[in-house]
Formats: structure tokens, C-alpha cells, sequence
């Protein structure tokens, strides 16, 4: 289900910084508008995944009932939408838990004030693929070979990066190329790697098709850390705190709501209307959501990003955390 555009840190940087000359003009984002007799509006960008929350809230009424008129952008990749609430185009948006933590530690002024998506512990949406009559039957293997991920040192990776270290194969002994995941059938097919990294959707068309899995990192590696959160502007939570907290309160009776498998078809047709397709094409079973955070696991992701140095400047997960935001220790402090 994975279909976004990746952009680099430094070319975020950059946006960010121009997105900040925008913002200074409007600190309070797009223009909240609460009034004695009305509703308070909102503007919320979502991204082409995990984005199912946010529709069950507006369809099923939730946001109402907290007393908010939210608009919902459909924007582009989770990196990419934090350029929108730095410039104050939107009040919040999805934000991919990696891509706001670094950015946060080079200076961009943006906070979590809660979860959405995050890693199943239970189950594979994403894995190490190799072909039919590979020889490949380990990471091990995978030394001296060419690996195909959707973005090379880009964040997404790093759970490969640590699987292959833990069998044993440090990084210059097997090679990453960036493939979108549509193009990994074909890349490997071809001979063109020699094994592939898909997710959600492209990863079971594979395993359907009779690719081999010799590994599924992210789950093994990242098991209950935050995918995609909630993020927004400093400067705006400081003057919206109730706000935020009542988009927050609209949110855990969303995610209630899409955690209950009674209500999976409710799901699946938000998914289709999004995508314009028809519900039969939908996922049959969504990543686990929790407005909650947890801490340990999101820190283990940004230490993985220090260890293989996509990171310099550490930080702590306590940091980019609204300090009202909803969070717990680890997933086993439930």
C-alpha cells in the first residue's frame, strides 16, 4: 500500500526552510477559527497510507462531536506534508515518525502530538523477497549481493541494514539500489538485484506468486514503533493546545473504531473511496493504529538511524514529544 515518493533530508531541509519564511508570516497555521456560536475549523493533511483514521473520524462523526469543522487535505508522502505544517498550509498532518524525528534534529520546529499506524508485532507486511530458484536461503547469503529498497539510507531501510548486521554482513559487503515498489517484480525477474524489499500490498502479490521470504526485518527489528504520527508546529500547538487535544480525543474514538473487526468493511470502503477503487481491490486486514505512543520502540528507531549514521545529532523521543501528547513507556507498559 506503500506508494510514496521519497525525498531526502537535505532536500527537506531546504523546503522546510522556505516553508518557514511562509510561516512567520501566519505563526497560528491556517487561520483557526473558533467562535462563541461555531465550530473550531482545521486543516489536516494525510498521506496515501495509513490515512483510514482520519476519514472514520470525519465520516462517523467524531470530529463533530469534539466541536471541530476539519478539512482533510489529501497531500503526498509523510516527509513531504511536514513542509505544509511548517509553512502553516495545514494545522496538522501525518508525519512518518523517521522523517520528523530527523528533521526535528536539524531545527525544524515541529512536534508528535500522538500515534496513528505502527509496526504489527504479529504479523509480515513487508519483507526480504529473493526469486523462485534462488540459491539465497539466508541473509547471510546476501553478502557480495545487490539488495533493491525503496529508498537507499533513507530511514525505511534501516531495519534491513540492521538484519544483515545481525546475520553477520556489514555494510559494505552488500549493496542497496533504490527500486520503487512497483518495479521490484521486474528488478528481480530480470536479474537486476538479487533480492527486494517490498511492503503491504506488493509484498503478498509476491509471496502469492511464489517469490521466497528469507526474512522479515521490520517486524523482527521494529515490532510496535510508531509508522506514521501526528505532527504539527510548535508555535501552533503553544497557542492551540486545546485544540489539539480535542483532535486527539477525535482520534482515539477513530482508532477505536478502526481497531474493531466488526467495522473492517466500514474501513476498507474509507480506503477505496480514497484510492478510487473498487472495495473488493481493498486490503483485507489494516497496520495496527494507537493514538498512544510508545517511547521505547520510537527511540530504538532513532538510535538505529544514529548507529548507521543517517543521524548526527542524536536525540531524545522525550523531545519531539508535545509534552501533552498521549504516550507510554514501551507497548508492554499497556
Amino acid at each position: 500500500m506503500v506508494k510514496n515518493r521519497l525525498i531526502t533530508r537535505k532536500a527537506f531541509a531546504a523546503l522546510a526552510a522556505s516553508a518557514l519564511a511562509v510561516g512567520a508570516l501566519s505563526a497560528c497555521g491556517s487561520g483557526e477559527e473558533a467562535t462563541a456560536d461555531g465550530p473550531t475549523k482545521l486543516r489536516v493533511a494525510v498521506a496515501p497510507i495509513q490515512f483510514e483514521t482520519a476519514y472514520v473520524a470525519d465520516s462517523h462523526g467524531f470530529f463533530e462531536k469534539q466541536g471541530l469543522d476539519v478539512e482533510i487535505v489529501n497531500g503526498a508522502d509523510p516527509a513531504a506534508l511536514l513542509a505544509q505544517v511548517v509553512s502553516g498550509d495545514v494545522d496538522v498532518a501525518i508525519g512518518s515518525w523517521i522523517n520528523v524525528a530527523t528533521s526535528y534534529s536539524q531545527g525544524v520546529p515541529i512536534q508528535v502530538i500522538g500515534g496513528n499506524g505502527m509496526v504489527d508485532d504479529k504479523s509480515d507486511n513487508s519483507g526480504v523477497l529473493v526469486a523462485k530458484d534462488s540459491d539465497i536461503s539466508s541473509l547471510a547469503d546476501l553478502k557480495g549481493k545487490t539488495i533493491g529498497v525503496v529508498g537507499v539510507k533513507s530511514g525505511g531501510d534501516i531495519p534491513v541494514l540492521q538484519a544483515l548486521e545481525g546475520a553477520g554482513v556489514k555494510l559494505d559487503e552488500a549493496k542497496e539500489v533504490a527500486i520503487p515498489y512497483a518495479g521490484m517484480e521486474a528488478a528481480l525477474e530480470q536479474g537486476t538485484v538479487d533480492a527486494v524489499v517490498p511492503a503491504d500490498s506488493f509484498y503478498h502479490q509476491m509471496l502469492d506468486s511464489g517469490y521466497k521470504s528469507i526474512s522479515n526485518p521490520v517486524r523482527e527489528y521494529q515490532g510496535n514503533m510508531p509508522v506514521t504520527v501526528w505532527t504539527a508546529k510548535k508555535d501552533w500547538l503553544d497557542a492551540n493546545a486545546e485544540t489539539a487535544n480535542k483532535f486527539l480525543g477525535a482520534m482515539k474514538e477513530a482508532v477505536a473504531f478502526y481497531e474493531d473487526e466488526a467495522n473492517l468493511k466500514t474501513v476498507q470502503e474509507a480506503h477505496a473511496k480514497v484510492n478510487q477503487i473498487d472495495v473488493a481491490k481493498a486490503p483485507k486486514e489494516f497496520v495496527p493504529a494507537d493514538v498512544t505512543f510508545n517511547k521505547a520502540e520510537a527511540q530504538s528507531g532513532i538510535d538505529a538511524m544514529v548507529h548507521f549514521g543517517l543521524v548526527a545529532n542524536p536525540i531524545n523521543v522525550d523531545d519531539v514529544l508535545w509534552d501533552q501528547a498521549p504516550s507510554r513507556e514501551s507497548a508492554d507498559s499497556k
